[in-house]
């Protein structure tokens, strides 16, 4: 943590000016106008080194960039005797000394023509005063190709180079250089969890020979640092949560949406930690409260997959009885055994049969007869067959036809067999044999059903009435809201009461001058 100057208070202060000034603005930002996103990135580059605001500024020692490079120096020179071994050759490297990456996404070189001063050339150049050489440092930015990168690479596991600094973007992914890896430094705070874990994934990595590294996050006191590493710690926290299995996390959202960016961006700007509290704990109180609606919403759905087991064991129960006697009903038709009963006909070939029933249902449909009736046995079941009418609209008149099903009826139910102009007679029966012989995996299909309708049932009973885990600390951190609110309101009515004593004695003061003079 680096200390906050007297220069950095008076910035803070100057934030907060800009913040009021939005804040007080009526209608949408003209072009030129000063934005909120215009403040935060002040913040943010301010926080490293107030150069990135005032290029003339004097060097401050205290400044977090400064502290980051003494503590990159020191590493240095501790680690320069450590020995490291090639895993390719099984013999220790030629050269001594551990690496360390310096991650910025912020302060790079072009910021140098942008804002007039960068984070990478200063550091650079204040190692180098220090006594590091300058062949030892390296900026990933300068190495764009994959065979410069390799080589560089290279360099950092034989030794060769020991600094490396970069951005998430450039060292963030595809860098296999853990060899000698002893320290990473986050110089900046990124706004995604993701860039921390792909930035801290370069040092915790198979292959890197330390048996600990460190790992270091910088912040400057009472800058935008402190809460927005406590903004991706509530992030991580959540992500944890949803990534544990935990069926309650439903939906997952960035705690730092827009509807609370303004109230962080004006807490970061005063440099009032109580209002970076009462901002922190407005975050905290919404992530808990999607949480609770999520844990609802987990409870309706835990109360709506009971009722649908039930449900399903319910029907598999009936129906499995029906379709074991329709197993125990049916007769095999296969080979010679194939015959349509009728009521005073027996038909043994299959051609004529499907084209008997193929005729009575077509003659049906072209006289306009609706109803329903047999057609004869076939497999032990009903060939049934009913026409009804159906209306269709051509241009613009309706016209009725009568059409007509065919389907099995059976103890399980009725077994429809799909026919269509194109149907032949011996294609008809081939699907009416094909309808009686799906029973035996209608059966395993509806056994399936039941026996996992019955293994889901418990645990959705276990779940149901679970209370909300997180419920005091969601009522704890509400309670603690109010309380500040009502502490930060009592100020404020303190300080215009104050304003309003100040103002009446000035205009008294005024007053008194002003008849002394008449007197006089």
């Amino acid at each position: 943590m680096a200390e906050g100057p007297e220069d950095f208070r008076a910035f803070q202060r100057t934030l907060a000016e800009r913040m009021r000034a939005i804040e007080a603005r009526s209608g949408r930002p003209q072009k030129g106008d000063d934005i909120i996103l215009s403040v935060m990135n002040d913040a943010r580059f301010g926080a490293i080194d107030l150069r990135f605001i005032k290029p003339w500024a004097d060097n401050d020692q205290h400044s977090k960039l400064n502290v980051m490079i003494r503590k990159v120096f020191e590493i240095w020179h501790e680690t320069s005797a450590n020995r490291y071994t090639n895993p390719e050759t099984g013999r220790a490297y030629d050269l001594p000394g551990a690496v360390q990456m310096i991650f910025s996404d912020l302060g790079t070189q072009t910021s140098q023509s942008k804002r007039g001063f960068s984070a990478y050339n200063w550091i650079r150049s204040e190692l180098i005063r220090m006594g590091v050489p300058a062949e030892q440092i390296a900026f990933m930015q300068d190495y764009d190709k994959a065979a410069a990168k390799l080589r560089l690479f290279g360099d950092l596991n034989a030794g060769r180079k020991r600094i490396l600094i970069g951005s998430t973007a450039t060292m963030g992914t595809g860098v296999n250089a853990q060899q000698r890896l002893k320290a990473l430094h986050h110089l900046d705070v990124p706004w995604l969890v993701a860039d921390i874990m792909q930035r801290e994934g370069r040092i915790v990595r198979q292959g890197n020979q330390h048996d600990e590294v460190e790992i270091y996050a910088y912040a400057q006191q009472g800058s935008v640092d402190a809460t927005n590493w406590q903004l991706l710690e509530r992030k991580m926290r959540f992500i944890g949560l949803a990534m544990s299995g935990d069926r309650t996390i439903r939906r997952i959202e960035d705690v730092g949406g827009e509807g609370n960016q303004f109230a962080m961006a004006k807490a970061l700007a005063s440099g009032d930690m109580r209002l970076i509290q009462k901002a922190g704990l407005e975050a905290d109180i919404a992530r808990l409260e999607r949480l609770q609606a999520a844990h609802f919403d987990d409870q309706f759905n835990v109360r709506r997959q009971i009722q649908r087991a039930e449900r399903d064991i319910r029907t598999a129960q009936t129906r499995i009885p029906k379709i074991e006697a329709a197993l125990n009903q049916r007769i095999s038709t296969k080979g010679e055994a194939f015959a349509l009963h009728r009521n005073t006909k027996v038909v043994e070939s299959r051609e004529k049969a499907g084209a008997w029933i193929l005729s009575q249902a077509r003659l049906a449909e072209r006289e306009g007869r609706t109803g329903r009736w047999t057609m004869g046995r076939i497999a032990g079941f009903e060939v049934m067959c009913e026409a009804h009418e159906q209306q269709f609209r051509t241009s613009d008149k309706r016209k009725r036809e009568v059409v007509s099903t065919i389907y099995l009826d059976t103890p399980a139910g009725e077994i429809e067999v799909e026919t269509d102009r194109e149907t032949k007679p011996l294609g008809l029966i081939s699907r009416i044999e094909h309808a009686a012989l799906r029973l035996e995996s209608d059966l395993a299909e509806t056994q399936r059903s039941l026996e996992e309708a019955e293994r889901r049932l418990p645990a959705y009973r276990a779940r149901e009435g679970l209370p909300f885990v997180e419920a005091v600390d969601l009522q704890a951190k509400r309670a603690e809201l109010h309380a500040l609110d009502a502490e930060l309101e009592a100020e404020g009515k303190e300080e215009e009461a104050a304003l309003k004593s100040a103002t009446a004695n000035d205009d008294a003061a005024s007053d008194a001058i002003e008849k002394t003079e008449e007197v006089a």
